[in-house]
């Protein structure tokens, strides 16, 4: 038999005011039914709710907090573009994606990224590119991938400062609130010359995501 618990039940089983369950309880917030103008709760769908409560909590953190040392991998790691041109680029970042299996459908990808380079270039300055679609599309990650490529010699890439580009970072998030946390973290991540000299001697992939993490436990440290 479902066990039925009052509104002091639940308050002192979720350690909360009484009037505050009662005011969520009446917002349908919580999952509650009044039998005489009494509240009443099912314990099964006050467990379901708190998990819900707890998931949500930890997902929207790890929105807010992305690790981008995690994100990297070796296969979505170039060392060396061959690429001399932005859409060279746009398509080889493209390939290593779909090469790594982190996507299914590389020429949409390369449509949406395309797209958005005409309306304006993702390349931010100081060598740096953060190419992104416009928007999420339906054929791309379930989860937020990133990619880096280096290019030795630089690639017009209309960037803001008019500057060749030589460092690309490759975002693909399945929802905005994802991509923008990515963008967030590596706009204040690349702010520092320390980390965009690390990308630039870097030697191997590894050394890429070392260099990452390291800038990562500094903006920690700093409270960032």
């Amino acid at each position: 038999m479902p066990q039925i618990m009052t509104l002091k039940d639940v308050a002192g089983y979720l350690r909360m005011n009484e009037r505050t369950i009662a005011k969520l309880a009446q917002d349908g917030t919580i999952p509650g039914f009044k039998i005489a103008s009494q509240w009443r709760f099912l314990k099964e769908s006050i467990d379901s709710w708190f998990a819900q409560q707890m998931h949500r909590t930890v997902t929207e953190a790890a929105v807010e907090r992305p690790r981008i040392s995690v994100l990297l991998a070796n296969d979505t790691i170039a060392m060396k573009l061959k690429s001399r041109t932005k859409d060279g680029v746009l398509a080889e970042m493209t390939d290593m994606l779909v090469d790594s299996g982190r996507i299914g459908s590389g020429p949409v990808l390369l449509a949406a990224l395309r797209e958005r380079e005409r309306l304006c270039s993702t390349g931010i300055g100081r060598g740096v590119a953060f190419i992104h679609p416009r928007r999420a599309i339906s054929e791309g990650a379930r989860e937020p991938v990133l990619a880096f490529g280096r290019s030795q010699e630089g690639v017009d890439f209309d960037a803001v400062d008019g500057q060749k580009v030589d460092l690309f970072f490759l975002d693909l998030a399945p929802t905005e609130s994802q991509h923008l946390a990515v963008l967030a973290k590596l706009s204040r991540l690349l702010a520092e010359e320390d980390c965009l000299a690390g990308l630039r001697h870097a030697r191997a992939a590894a050394d890429v995501i070392e260099v990452i993490r390291q800038g990562e436990n500094k903006l920690a440290e700093a409270g960032i």
